[in-house]
């Protein structure tokens, strides 16, 4: 039998990334990143620290987050773990010790697809 290999993306410990992702895998962040990071799954290692937006099925922090936050399915925040801006999540785990001080908002059902935020000016009420 057959086993589908995994993609996994690795911004290693020392390392300092800015930009774009989009990985059909899972994506680990032991160093920085700033930017926009679209996957299935993404976890932030202890002295990881992300800024900028995720969108991803399931999210584990246990480092430091700060922006805009999308996670369909299971978001867990561990006791290391620190979480700032806005958060959309399916399913939601906190362990005691870690941090949430963010907008946060449930999706109706696990199986929602991700939805961006509105991003300020694009909407108009008029």
């Amino acid at each position: 039998m057959r086993v589908k290999p995994v993609d996994i993306t690795v911004i290693a410990e020392k390392s300092i990334l800015e930009g774009k992702l989009k990985m059909p895998g899972n994506v680990i962040i032991l160093g920085s990143f700033t930017g926009s990071i679209n996957s299935s799954v993404l976890e932030i290692f202890k002295d990881g620290k992300a800024c900028g937006s995720i969108e991803a099925e399931n999210i584990t922090i246990a480092g430091y987050f700060e922006g805009e936050l999308a996670c369909s399915a299971l978001l867990t925040i561990a006791k290391t773990g620190t979480v700032r801006g806005r958060v959309a999540y399916g399913t939601l785990s906190a362990e005691l010790g870690g941090q949430l001080g963010a907008a946060v908002f449930q999706l109706e059902s696990t199986d929602t697809k991700l939805i961006p935020f509105q991003r300020k000016g694009v909407h108009s009420d008029k």
